[in-house]
């Protein structure tokens, strides 16, 4: 039985999705927020920077700082809106805290006076967050591996690892494209970029990061492949709603096609935006577009882990 957590209420159920970039963790998190009681949020990682900071757009296409769920969770967690400076402040803190390099640091228990108000600041965000939308569970793709460590010391919040694993071969493929998406309405920004080979080394320590951060300290965590939830979607979103603890109600998802809710989703791929039905299919592009020389240093440089993942 979960302990009391936030105002004597019991945690807030947190499904958190780690893994790589270019993994697909935008649209699958955006297909479990549209359970029922689900809220997807996006990448809470970057809320300070992107959303506050920034003055980012929420996927409901207000400005994060004035949607109607983010604007009264901010002013419940920080008093009021935090300022331009007080978000960066904090946003270079909590980045100095969540590097990968403290992926072993969060494994061991490790402490500080700014990690404990972090942490304490993160869990009252998120249940104030679940609080102002009416939401039972919330979705963060954020992906870092130690920020979902962070999450999971908050004894408001029950955090439940989904780690999403997409083809490294593809992902590499992913990075080098100039546009991540094409399809989100208003959006004509590029998004990183990165060489094959760099590509390849995050998506191992990614994969590593995951069992020291969450497997080693005996969190279950389920994997989740990419290819699996486009072709059949239905069964992944059940087998995510079943290990969280949700109800599996699926009828949004008909015939590889998600009839999706508007999320909240704060900071992330522009994909973020998109709403309604979507059409699921599979992109292999990289089988013919991505350089051998590239698909073989790849391959080379994830050969055990890739192989553990059925790639």
């Amino acid at each position: 039985m979960a302990s009391e957590g936030h105002f004597g209420r019991a945690p807030v159920r947190v499904i958190y999705l780690t893994g790589t970039g270019r993994s697909g963790s935008t649209l699958l998190g955006n297909a479990i927020g549209s359970l029922p009681g689900a809220l997807s949020a996006g990448e809470i990682r970057f809320l300070l920077r992107r959303g506050i900071a920034e003055r980012g757009t929420c996927a409901c296409l207000a400005p994060v700082v004035e949607c109607p769920v983010w604007q009264p969770a901010l002013e419940k967690t920080f008093g009021t809106v935090p300022d331009r400076d007080e978000a960066l402040r904090l946003d270079a803190a909590l980045t100095d805290l969540v590097r990968r390099r403290r992926v072993r640091w969060w494994a061991s228990g490790g402490t500080s006076p700014e990690a404990t108000k972090l942490i304490d600041l993160h869990g009252r965000l998120v249940a104030n967050l679940a609080e102002a939308s009416g939401a039972t569970t919330i979705v963060d793709s954020s992906k870092i591996a130690t920020f979902g460590a962070l999450l999971g010391r908050s004894p408001m919040l029950d955090v439940k690892p989904v780690h999403l694993v997409r083809d490294p071969r593809a992902v590499a493929y992913s990075w080098q494209r100039e546009v991540a998406s094409q399809a989100a309405p208003g959006y004509a920004g590029e998004m990183e970029r990165f060489h094959p080979g760099k590509a390849a080394a995050m998506w191992l320590h990614s994969t590593i990061s995951v069992d020291i951060a969450f497997r080693k300290r005996g969190v279950d965590v389920i994997d989740v492949r990419y290819e699996d939830f486009v072709a059949d979607p239905a069964a992944i979103l059940e087998r995510v709603a079943t290990f969280a603890g949700c109800a599996p109600e699926i009828g949004f998802v008909r015939d590889g096609t998600l009839d999706l809710r508007t999320s909240h989703a704060a900071a992330g791929n522009p994909n973020r935006l998109r709403s309604g039905p979507i059409s699921l299919r599979a992109d292999t592009a990289w089988r013919s577009e991505l350089p051998t020389r590239d698909r073989l240093m790849v391959s080379t440089l994830t050969t055990s882990h890739r192989r553990r993942h059925g790639y």
